[in-house]
């Protein structure tokens, strides 16, 4: 043991003896000729664009659906058109791609379709009621799907029918 003693300290001292060539590398090291970097490229000054198109639709808004047609509809004899002074539900609000089927309920032979809005609220709807932008009427219910009567701007003045269905979302999912 008195030996270890002894001799680490004289392995210690040995260990950390001359930096002569620590010295030597760091002299040779800046003796050499420096690497050139090659310069920057040269920045084009920014110049903004102004929006030519500020007279148009906003690209950062979602469209909204056409509520009025651009030819007077009395100039067209022949012409549909909705009803207008009708109040409007509260599904109406909602785009249909934003509305989702969650379930149906019934009594005494009647079916109601369940529809949750983007807030989360579950709504009753049953025939004749409406939903969606575009006067969506629904005119069948099932278990799995309402089937919607919409009416629409064919872009002439007047308005035109078709029919879309909303099928029911997630079976798993809860209200």
């Amino acid at each position: 043991m008195r030996v270890i003693g002894l001799f680490l300290p004289v392995l210690l001292l040995t260990a950390c003896g001359g930096q002569e060539d620590m010295d030597e590398y760091v002299q040779q090291t800046k003796a050499r000729q420096p690497i050139p970097i090659e310069p920057l490229p040269e920045i084009k000054p920014f110049s903004p664009m102004a929006y030519q198109h500020s007279d148009q639709r906003s690209p950062f808004i979602e469209p909204q659906p056409e509520t009025s047609s651009r030819v007077d509809a009395k100039t067209k004899p022949d012409c549909a058109q909705i009803v207008a002074n009708r109040e409007k539900e509260v599904l109406e609000r909602y785009s249909l791609a934003s509305l989702s089927m969650k379930g149906s309920i019934g009594k005494q032979g009647q079916l109601w379709a369940l529809i949750r809005t983007p807030d989360g609220q579950a709504v009753r709807v049953g025939l004749n009621q409406y939903m969606g932008l575009d006067q969506g009427r629904v005119i069948k219910i099932t278990n799995t799907h309402v089937d919607l009567m919409e009416t629409v701007p064919d872009g002439k003045g007047c308005w035109v029918t078709r029919e879309t269905q909303l099928a029911m979302a997630n079976l798993d999912a809860k209200l």
